[in-house]
């Protein structure tokens, strides 16, 4: 991630690196801006609420992150290819790893484009347990 933040020549604060590893750490459960924020204050507590939502809004106008909403909460993920997010009961959300729903959600996202012409961005799919 830092690789791509320098691509686009934006400069690695102790901030922003304290954000990537904590993305990085969190990015199994999808976590919320809430859970990202507590966890880089953790270790920078002159971090403010700003600074990392700024940072979070700049990430996904990049296309480094993705984010959506869930429950009312904006939630981050870092995988960007079409899957499956099952939402647990304790309120994490963790991707589905399974090729074959995989390759039928891109087959969705090409049907979509030939069918409808429409440029499918992203497929978002949420299964609640």
């Amino acid at each position: 991630m830092e690789e791509k933040f320098r691509g686009y020549g934006i400069k690695i604060t102790p901030q922003r690196l304290e954000l990537i590893k904590k993305l990085k750490e969190l990015e199994k459960y999808h976590p919320s801006f809430n859970d990202i924020y507590k966890a880089v204050k953790a270790t920078h507590p002159s971090v403010s609420r700003s600074t990392v939502h700024e940072n979070l809004k700049l990430l996904v106008k990049l296309g480094i992150i993705g984010s959506f909403h869930y429950k009312g909460e904006i939630r981050y993920e870092m995988n960007s290819e079409p899957h499956v997010n099952l939402a647990e009961p304790n309120g994490k959300i963790r991707d589905i790893k399974n090729d074959k729903i995989n390759k039928l959600l891109a087959e969705i996202g090409r049907l979509i484009n030939e069918e409808e012409g429409i440029k499918v961005k992203t497929i978002l799919v949420i299964v609640e347990e």
